[in-house]
């Protein structure tokens, strides 16, 4: 046997045995970064029963394509920069990719453990992070993706009685109708951006807005688009107007971080 293989073959008999047979091959780029970054972890929580996941087919293809993912983030970064993951985020995150199927959630827990597995970035790595990813669904997280490099505008639309001030609303939270392109439920954005935020990821502004010059930043084009299928008056209050406010959803500081932890 070649000093080549020797090595190999003991650097095969530090990973953890649960890894070998998971990725098949140890001299495969990235399983010992795995192994080394995962050392801690397996034998926590659910990660006890992965190879009980690992007997059933369904679970096998989203825990075999989670963690090959999370190899192919680690197979560049040297093993000495490699540090172990603290428990508190791996933990509940290898919970997680032993069944999570939506590719965006399933990228966010692996781009946050994968941050957490290396020393230049685990500084990034927030446990809080994975209660974050917990708490939102495929949908947010797609929306999210809106919020990495520019502001969203939105309008509120309101039949109002020009004399009195009163109104009613005719639409809120109205925006860009490709942003709804992808999204299975559309019709619960509102929802979704009250969660974003209550999740301290995004602030909605119905006062200010965006100055981004960025492509969908033309309020004008919007305010058009729901003029052309918005009323102009409402039949139970033929008095009123059809007015449009403008305002801005942006990316908190902790959104931000989020992010960069959890994104690429």
């Amino acid at each position: 046997m070649s000093n080549g293989w020797v090595q190999v073959a003991n650097e095969a008999l530090k990973l953890p045995t649960l890894i070998v047979e998971i990725y098949g091959d140890a001299a495969k780029p990235g399983v010992r970064q795995v192994g080394k970054a995962l050392e801690t972890v397996l034998g926590f929580g659910n990660t006890v029963l992965w190879p009980v996941t690992w007997a059933n087919e369904r679970s096998r293809i989203y825990l075999e394509k989670n963690l090959e993912e999370y190899r192919k983030k680690l197979e560049s970064v040297p093993v000495d920069r490699i540090s172990e993951v603290p428990p508190e985020i791996g933990v509940p995150i290898a919970e997680k990719i032993a069944y999570v199927r939506d590719e965006r959630l399933a990228d966010l827990y692996i781009s946050l453990l994968a941050k957490a597995s290396c020393v230049d970035t685990i500084e990034q790595a927030h446990p809080s992070f994975v209660n974050v990813i917990n708490n939102l669904s495929p949908d947010e997280a797609q929306l999210l993706e809106f919020f990495i490099d520019y502001d969203l505008i939105f309008l509120n639309a309101k039949w109002v009685d020009l004399k009195t001030g009163t109104f009613r609303f005719a639409g809120q939270l109205l925006l860009h109708s490709d942003r709804l392109i992808g999204l299975a439920f559309p019709g619960n954005i509102g929802a979704y951006l009250s969660n974003l935020s209550g999740l301290g990821l995004v602030s909605i502004h119905h006062d200010r807005l965006s100055a981004d010059t960025a492509p969908h930043s033309d309020y004008s084009a919007l305010e058009a688009h729901y003029r052309s299928v918005i009323p102009p008056t409402n039949p139970d209050y033929p008095d009123r107007t059809l007015k449009f406010e403008k305002g801005v959803i942006c990316r908190t500081e902790f959104g931000f971080q989020f992010t960069r932890a959890c994104h690429g």
